[in-house]
C-alpha cells in the first residue's frame, strides 16, 4: 500500500472514531481495561503447565538457542518446529523482548488476546450496526473461564482465538472493502501456522458465508488476487515442511499431542461447557437467526456456528483448538440475545430453564465448596496451603452466590441479572488466579476430581 493510501486509510479511521460518542469510549473503557488486566495478571504466579504449554516453551527456548548458536539458515524455519511454527517463534519473540522465565513465556499471548477486544467489538458493531451487543459481546467473551485460561498461558489457543478474531473481522470488511482481502488471507495464513485444522474449518465455513451474503464476490478478481497472496506464507512453510524427510502424513499427524488421557475432539467440547454461564445465551439467537436469514448477522451465525460445529464433527480431526473459534460466535451471540434483553426489558419474557439452568450451576458450586472443605479438612488434600483452601472455598462460595443470586433476577424478570452474573464471575476468575484451580493443567483435572471424590467421607 502507498504513502498516500495509507494516510488516507488512516484520516478516515481517525474520523470514524471521533465519531464515536464519549459514552461509547467511556463503556470500551470500563470494560476493556478489567479484562485486560484479568488476562495479564500474575502470570508468574504459577509454573509451567504440564503437557503442551511445556513443550511450546521448551521448544521455543530451544529453536532460539539453536538459531544462536548455528546462524539463520533457511532450515531453520522449518527445522525443531513441529507443524504449529508460529506459537513457538512467538513464544521466542516474547522471551526475547521480556526475558526469559514465565512473564516472558506467557506475556506476548495475554497482551495480544488484551488487544483483540477492540477488534471483537468492532466486529460485532460490523455485525449488528449497533454498540450495545458489541459490547455486551466483550464482556461475555472476557468473562468466559476457557478464554480466560487459555491466554494466560502459552499454548496453541492462546494465539488461535486473536487470530480468529481478526480473521471473522477481515471476512466482514471485506464485504464492503476488496482490500480487505489480503488481510483475510495474512490472517489465514497465520491460523494456517498455528493449527491448520482450524484454518481449513474455518476457511470453508467463511467462503460460505460469503458467497451467501457477497455473491459479487465470487467473481471479483480483485479480492481473489488480494486474498491469495496472503495465503502465500502459509503455502510456502506447509511446501516446504513436506519436503522434509521427517515429515509425516497430514491427516495423521496434524495435531500437537498433550497426553491427556481423554479423547481429544470430546475435550475440546468440554472446554466448551465450562463456559456455559456466558455462553448459554448464544442459544436463544439462533432462532432469531433462522427466521431472519435476509440479514447478514444470521447468516454470519448460521454458517459460522452451525456450519462450523457441523463440519468439526465430521472431520478427520481431534485437535480441542477446532473448538475454540465457536466461543468467539457464540460470545457474538450470547451478546445480541443480552442487548435485546436490556432494550426491551418491559416486554421480554425470560425463558424458564435460564433460571433453573443457574440454580442448578449454583447449587453445583455450593457442593464443590463443601466438598473442597471436607477434602482439606479431613487432609485429603496435602499439596494444599491453608491460604489454597481459603480462596479455593471462597471462590466457589462466590460464584455459588453470583449464580443464585442470578437465577433470582431472573425469576423476577429483572435485567440487572446481566450485571451481577457477569461481575460476579470477573471477580471469581480474578481470585481464581491465587488459586490451585488456575494451576491445574487441562489434562489432570479429571484425575483430581475423581481422586478428591474417592477420598472423601462416605457420609459426605
Amino acid at each position: 500500500m502507498s504513502k498516500p493510501n495509507l494516510r488516507k486509510l488512516m484520516a478516515n479511521l481517525g474520523q470514524k472514531l471521533q465519531r464515536w460518542p464519549v459514552e461509547e469510549w467511556f463503556g470500551l473503557v470500563l470494560v476493556m481495561l478489567p479484562i485486560a488486566l484479568l488476562f495479564c495478571w500474575g502470570l508468574d504466579f504459577h509454573n509451567l503447565r504440564r503437557g503442551e504449554e511445556t513443550n511450546l516453551v521448551e521448544s521455543a527456548r530451544y529453536w532460539w538457542t539453536a538459531l544462536q548458536n548455528y546462524g539463520f539458515t533457511p532450515i531453520s524455519l522449518f527445522d525443531n518446529l513441529g507443524r504449529s511454527p508460529l506459537p513457538i517463534w512467538l513464544i521466542s519473540l516474547s522471551q526475547i523482548i521480556f526475558g526469559q522465565g514465565l512473564w516472558g513465556d506467557r506475556l506476548l499471548g495475554a497482551l495480544l488476546n488484551g488487544a483483540s477486544l477492540p477488534l471483537l467489538y468492532w466486529l460485532g458493531k460490523e455485525l449488528y450496526g449497533r454498540r450495545c451487543p458489541a459490547l455486551l459481546t466483550v464482556v461475555v467473551y472476557g468473562t468466559a473461564p476457557t478464554v480466560v485460561y487459555w491466554v494466560r498461558v502459552a499454548s496453541i489457543n492462546s494465539f488461535v482465538f486473536p487470530l480468529t478474531i481478526a480473521y471473522l473481522a477481515s471476512a466482514l470488511f471485506c464485504r464492503r472493502d476488496l482490500r480487505g482481502a489480503l488481510p483475510l488471507g495474512l490472517t489465514l495464513s497465520a491460523l494456517a501456522l498455528t493449527n491448520l485444522p482450524t484454518a481449513i474449518v474455518l476457511l470453508a465455513t467463511s467462503l460460505l458465508f460469503l458467497y451467501w451474503d457477497t455473491p459479487r464476490l465470487k467473481s471479483s478478481l480483485l479480492f481473489w488476487i488480494g486474498f491469495i497472496l496472503g495465503l502465500v506464507p502459509a503455502i510456502a512453510w506447509w511446501l516446504g515442511h513436506s519436503s522434509l524427510p521427517s515429515s509425516a502424513d497430514l491427516l495423521t499427524g496434524i495435531d500437537f499431542i498433550s497426553g491427556s488421557p481423554w479423547p481429544t475432539k470430546l475435550r475440546g467440547w468440554f472446554w466448551l461447557l465450562a463456559s456455559a454461564p456466558g455462553l448459554i445465551f448464544a442459544l436463544h439467537a439462533f432462532p432469531q437467526a433462522q427466521q431472519a436469514l435476509h440479514w447478514s448477522w444470521a447468516r454470519f451465525l448460521i454458517c459460522q456456528a452451525g456450519a462450523y460445529s457441523m463440519l468439526v464433527i465430521i472431520s478427520p480431526w481431534s485437535s480441542p483448538s477446532l473448538v475454540m473459534p465457536l466461543l468467539v460466535v457464540l460470545a457474538l451471540a450470547a451478546g445480541l440475545t443480552l442487548a435485546e434483553v436490556r432494550q426491551e426489558s418491559l416486554t421480554w419474557v425470560y425463558p424458564p430453564w435460564w433460571r433453573i439452568f443457574f440454580l442448578i450451576l449454583g447449587g453445583c458450586a455450593g457442593l464443590g465448596a463443601m466438598a473442597v472443605y471436607r477434602a482439606y479438612s479431613q487432609g485429603n488434600l496435602t499439596n494444599w496451603t491453608a491460604q489454597d483452601g481459603v480462596l479455593t472455598i471462597l471462590v466457589l462460595v462466590l460464584l455459588a452466590l453470583t449464580l443464585a443470586m442470578t437465577s433470582l433476577l431472573l425469576d423476577r424478570q429483572r435485567p440487572e441479572f446481566i450485571n451481577v452474573l457477569f461481575w460476579g464471575l470477573f471477580v471469581c476468575l480474578f481470585l481464581v488466579i491465587y488459586t490451585p484451580l488456575s494451576y491445574l493443567p487441562p489434562r489432570s483435572l479429571p484425575d483430581v476430581m475423581v481422586s478428591t471424590t474417592n477420598q472423601l467421607p462416605a457420609g459426605l
